[in-house]
């Protein structure tokens, strides 16, 4: 046992060290390429050193920027993030001076709002537009254009996720670039090249359907969940979804309305609703293993629970968990999706069979432990949000028609926001206590259309 802990350490010690020498070498030889171009240029030494250090500061900020702001990055992405954003600095050095208007820089920004942050494409962005601007002896007609259209490539390119908006973000960017160009050579009193707004137009339309379509390229590589892997994972049709509509039909529908409720929600707080609304559809994707011994399945029939020990069907309800991550890996799910699976109960107490357990008359002292899932708890706020709508889904419908009311949901809304606080199952994600109340409106404004007031018509005599 001990040897296999010790095997694994030092396999995650080899892979830390293969990835800490990747992410160094794309900055070495950046800064080699850049070096050469400093010298190919005619720069005095002093200067190239001054530079250097420059170079060096601004990349030991931008460093420790991603490490206090985005810590929860995953490797994967930090490697795309150094890999592009080097790769297309350095593609656009060797362009040279002569024709900036065709540097790919727009490419990296764009790749990165859609891929992983838009905040961080900026910034990106901002630190690559500065560190070509030190190597090159560039015009500010470069720092004036690329700077705002980079931009605003970060905050437009996330709607082109959606197919039919990708003609207008494109139509957009591209004429943005134009008329911005035409405004700069007018403001400094420069004569107007009809060339280069041509130019200019190309460029960031061919920025944009490099990005859009290499987009498989980099789910492919880098485990990215794309806008078609989206699309994919939405349908009914995929194979994991077909079985849970055939092999377990309750689990399915009240997936679907789990989803509904995340999504709403989800929107209500500013996280990733797509996200959450597809983690929600497969949360209980493990429930395939033994569907009968979940009630939503059963359908009035004969429950198997009461043949068993309460502490081996606590152990059925929990193993859905395992199960359901297995089952996503297998079918290659995104990673995203997997950590929403695992996490969705956290580390609850299966509560029902725990005190079954007790009630009997056995003499032995049943502990907690055994009736919890194994966690971890919920560590993004997607993952609390399934926890929450799942919990309050499975209440609302256990509840007798008569009662299902939107006052009584709101108190169960309510009850179960507080309770998973104080159980402390919310403490590992970022979830604050003032958007709890905003979760649970979204909630209520879902059920509103289920069971809201409605007219009643009179009879025909």
């Amino acid at each position: 046992m001990e040897k296999n802990i010790t095997e694994s350490r030092d396999k995650v010690k080899l892979q830390n060290n293969i990835r800490s020498f990747l992410l160094i070498l794309a900055v070495l030889t950046m800064l080699v390429i850049m070096n050469f171009f400093m010298v190919y240029n005619q720069i005095d030494i002093g200067s190239i050193i001054g530079r250097n250090l420059i170079i060096l500061c601004l990349l030991s900020i931008y460093g420790y920027y991603i490490f206090l702001f985005y810590k929860e990055i995953p490797f994967n992405q930090k490697l795309f993030l150094v890999l592009i954003a080097s790769s297309l600095w350095t593609a656009s050095i060797f362009i040279g001076e002569n024709a900036y208007f065709f540097m790919p820089i727009l490419v990296g920004v764009m790749l990165i709002a859609i891929n992983i942050n838009q905040q961080l494409a900026i910034i990106t962005h901002i630190l690559g537009v500065a560190l070509i601007g030190m190597i090159l002896p560039l015009p500010m007609m470069f720092y004036l254009f690329y700077l705002p259209v980079g931009v605003l490539s970060a905050l437009v390119i996330i709607e082109a996720k959606e197919r039919k908006k990708i003609i207008y973000v494109a139509g957009l960017t591209s004429l943005f670039g134009v008329v911005f160009y035409i405004l700069i050579v007018y403001m400094m009193g420069l004569e107007l090249n009809l060339t280069e707004p041509l130019f200019i137009f190309s460029n960031i339309l061919l920025s944009i359907i490099v990005v859009v379509g290499s987009m498989p390229l980099w789910e492919a590589i880098f485990q990215f969940v794309t806008p078609t892997k989206l699309l994919e994972l939405m349908s009914e049709d995929h194979k994991l979804l077909q079985r849970l509509m055939v092999e377990a039909p309750g689990t399915y529908h009240h997936s679907k309305m789990v989803s509904n409720l995340a999504q709403r929600a989800a929107k209500a707080v500013g996280c990733d609703a797509i996200m959450t609304k597809i983690g929600a559809l497969y949360h209980d994707v493990g429930k395939l293993k033994d569907p009968e011994y979940f009630i939503e399945n059963q359908n009035g029939g004969p429950n198997p629970h009461d043949q068993i020990a309460a502490e081996s069907s606590a152990q059925i309800i929990i193993e859905h968990v395992a199960f359901g991550v297995k089952l996503a890996k297998e079918h290659k799910l995104p990673k995203g999706i997997v950590e929403l699976i695992r996490e969705h109960h956290g580390t609850s107490l299966v509560g029902y069979f725990y005190h079954k357990a007790n009630q009997y008359d056995d003499g032995i002292a049943y502990q907690e432990a055994t009736f919890r899932y194994p966690g971890p708890k919920p560590s993004t706020k997607e993952s609390a949000i399934i926890m929450l709508a799942d919990c309050v889904e499975a209440y609302v419908t256990s509840l007798d028609e008569e009662d299902r009311h939107l006052d009584r949901i709101r108190e169960i809304i309510k009850e179960i926001s507080n309770q998973k606080f104080m159980e402390e199952q919310l403490d590992a994600s970022p979830l604050k206590m003032k958007e709890l109340p905003l979760i649970a409106e979204a909630f209520i404004q879902v059920y509103n259309g289920m069971y809201h007031e409605r007219v009643k018509y009179p009879t025909n005599r």
